[in-house]
């Protein structure tokens, strides 16, 4: 086991122009006026962030002023077009743009490389170079016959997977949440209660704070990274900093075999150190302290 340490809140002036958001938004006005209009998406739940042509927008369903204290929420794809109004001196608002990038592509295009990566491990056609010339061709229509039975091929794999490797949109949500808060009032965790023995019983604490995903070695300098298991978790995110520049990472780090008892720990509403699915005792209590000294279980 290894230990070690590792959007968005902008100011929007929002003038004249007509965009289209690609993120829920919230709004909140500060100071002055501003007076916005909002109209249909001409694009359903848009991806992309993009400007509007006027022409194309039509009238709009909603046309108000906000003032100091008024929020606005607008969801992802509305158009939305804003100017402070005559006679006001200056208006100041926060945008908090929520929920980018979290869509089923945004989440294939996550877990689809590790797909690829452990099929072609056992595909031989997977690993079988390409035609010289295909990257010059201008007729794809054999290519995407091919790539055609390789998808199907990967889907059928994917409906037998007991593990998706969804390793950067897990790791990037985490890396930028909000650390758990805590009742007592008190700004930061740390161990406490019993130390887990062999013949503790253990449960999980801040589940929907940690993330478990295999990736290679990130401390081996060879070219053959071998795979371990990673814990990360957002307990010590800062939260009078949040979203305000890159968080650091927090986390553990197991050998690949850890994850089965991992797995016991994450699933099971209790489960006994000795019951972990690890070969020796020593190996069973040194995962439940090293969750414990990061305060992620809890020895009942």
């Amino acid at each position: 086991m290894t230990k070690w340490n590792e959007k968005q809140v902008s100011f929007c002036p929002c003038l004249h122009a007509t965009k289209c958001t690609h993120a829920s938004v919230f709004i909140l006005q500060l100071e002055g006026e501003k007076h916005w209009q909002l109209y249909k998406p001409t694009v359903h739940l848009a991806r992309e962030y993009n400007v509007e042509a006027e022409d194309r927008i039509g009238t709009p369903t909603h046309d108000f002023i906000l003032r100091p204290g008024d929020l606005l929420y607008f969801p992802r794809g509305t158009i939305h077009q804003a100017d402070t109004p005559p006679g006001i001196a200056y208006s100041t608002h926060v945008t908090i743009s929520t929920y980018q990038n979290n869509s089923w592509g945004d989440f294939l295009l996550d877990v689809i490389p590790g797909l690829v990566f452990d099929t072609a491990k056992e595909d031989v056609e997977l690993r079988t170079s390409i035609p010289r010339q295909l990257l010059m061709e201008v007729d794809i229509a054999d290519s995407s016959r091919r790539l055609s039975g390789f998808l199907r091929r990967l889907a059928d794999r994917l409906e037998s997977t007991k593990e998706l490797r969804s390793s950067d949109m897990r790791k990037d949500f985490i890396m930028n949440r909000l650390p758990p808060f805590l009742v007592n009032g008190s700004d930061s965790l740390a161990p406490g209660g019993k130390l887990p023995k062999l013949n503790s019983k253990i449960r999980l604490q801040f589940k929907d704070h940690t993330i478990i995903t295999v990736e290679p070695d990130q401390d081996d300098s060879n070219e053959m990274h071998k795979e371990m298991v990673y814990v990360y978790h957002s307990l010590r995110n800062n939260r009078e900093t949040h979203m305000m520049g890159s968080e650091d990472t927090h986390g553990l780090r197991f050998p690949l075999f850890h994850m089965e008892a991992l797995k016991q720990i994450w699933s099971l509403a209790t489960v006994s150190v000795k019951e972990l699915n690890l070969d020796s005792d020593a190996e069973k209590e040194n995962l439940a302290l090293s969750l414990w000294t990061e305060c992620l279980i809890e020895a009942i």
